[in-house]
């Protein structure tokens, strides 16, 4: 098994509370879905809610998106945005685990 720093435990955390934030503030979603995998060796860390959605272009200066952004840099990743109006939002971490040990 994998092991992850307690440093990047925590930024996963800290990522999943900005993020279940963002969506009780804005999204009047009723259902979440928190998904965390290990593939090869790739962290996944996906937030997923069926709320209203949004325009990534038009909010990603927000600074909860920009922390969230920025906390998954720090461990050589990624994040992205799957969402639209109406749509919901999906969020996506790919941080390699290989360069985080």
């Amino acid at each position: 098994s994998q092991k992850i720093s307690a440093e990047l435990q925590l930024n996963l955390y800290r990522i999943l509370q900005e993020q279940l934030r963002n969506i009780t503030k804005y999204a009047n979603a009723d259902h979440i879905t928190v998904e965390l995998k290990l593939e090869q060796q790739e962290l996944l860390f996906n937030i997923i809610d069926n709320g209203i959605g949004f325009n990534y272009d038009e909010v990603k200066k927000g600074i909860g998106l920009s922390n969230i952004k920025r906390r998954a840099e720090l461990f050589f990743g990624k994040m992205e945005i799957e969402s639209a109006p109406g749509q919901g939002c999906k969020m996506i971490i790919q941080i390699p685990l290989q360069s985080n040990k």
